[in-house]
């Protein structure tokens, strides 16, 4: 995964506000993704991810803040923008008296052009019923169709809340392909998920979102060097261990975290070697870099 982003914009968003009912979902949030590249957004329930792509489309008006999605601004230009986006929202909303087949060509409407093969790939993968009416898909079927909707015309940018919601993993790992395909088309693709590991796997850059803003750089670099001091580590039974290192959990699998005051390495020197059944280090998981910026805004 490369932090270097795209030079040319195809979103920029400078202290963007937006407030619900007095409650802020959005403060002072600052964004810009290059033409062409994959960005994944990661954050809680109700950081702010879904009203951020709403107002990228017009939908939501902001409250403050600037913001241009391929040179125009959302709040004047909204239809403009949604001919030359694709929007997939994070809960699925489909109509349901339709068929299939009518609901896709009334979605792909709004859209100059439809890529025929991305059509044809994920109907192999979905094996829709088409000409049966929405009312008898089952959610798994109807984030299919969504997700069917949104990635299949040939737009600018994809604007993707959650594409992989309601669908079993045989499916993600296929969706990941297409999506692969797309940002090899150079096009821009902004996508959050609550599966971690899919959105390290897929994205170029990853933004984290917290009560409402952009975590800032350098907090996510001081996080991973935090997390650097951590290891995972398996013993035998009835091991004492050495002065040094704080027991931060136990997982259910019997492997210990630990957060070492010196570099982990070197504090495993001091134990018996026949002793550790398995020791990991130096292995940052995206959920554990989630979890710390999380705890550290609590505090």
């Amino acid at each position: 995964m490369t932090n270097i982003p795209h030079p040319e914009p195809a979103i920029e968003v400078e202290g963007l506000c937006r407030s619900f009912g007095g409650k802020q979902a959005l403060r002072e949030l600052s964004l810009t993704v290059g033409r062409g590249e994959l960005l994944g957004i990661v954050g809680p329930n109700g950081a702010g991810k879904s009203t951020l792509m709403r107002v990228l489309t017009g939908l939501v008006r902001r409250d403050r803040g600037t913001v241009s999605v391929l040179g125009m601004d959302p709040a004047h230009d909204g239809l403009a923008i949604r001919r030359r986006c694709s929007y997939l929202p994070g809960e699925t909303s489909v109509y349901q008296q339709m068929t299939g087949r009518g609901f896709l060509d009334f979605a792909w409407s709004f859209h100059g052009a439809v890529q025929q093969d991305v059509v044809d790939r994920l109907q192999e993968l979905f094996r829709l019923p088409l000409q049966a009416r929405v009312r008898s898909y089952s959610a798994g079927m109807k984030q299919k169709l969504a997700v069917l909707a949104a990635l299949a015309p040939d737009v600018d940018v994809y604007l993707l809340d959650e594409p992989d919601r309601a669908l079993d993993a045989s499916v993600r790992h296929d969706l990941r392909t297409v999506l692969r395909d797309l940002h090899g088309r150079r096009k821009t693709i902004l996508l959050s998920s609550h599966h971690l590991g899919e959105v390290e796997t897929l994205a170029g850059r990853l933004v984290f979102v917290v009560g409402g803003g952009v975590v800032p750089q350098e907090t996510v670099a001081a996080a991973r060097t935090r997390l650097a001091r951590r290891l995972r580590l398996r013993l035998g039974n009835e091991v004492v261990l050495p002065v040094g290192a704080r027991v931060l959990a136990r997982e259910a699998d019997g492997v210990l975290l630990l957060e070492t005051s010196e570099h982990p390495l070197q504090w495993l020197r001091g134990l018996d070697a026949e002793a550790v059944l398995e020791a990991e280090v130096g292995v940052l998981r995206l959920e554990d870099l989630y979890q710390e910026l999380l705890a550290g805004a609590r505090t």
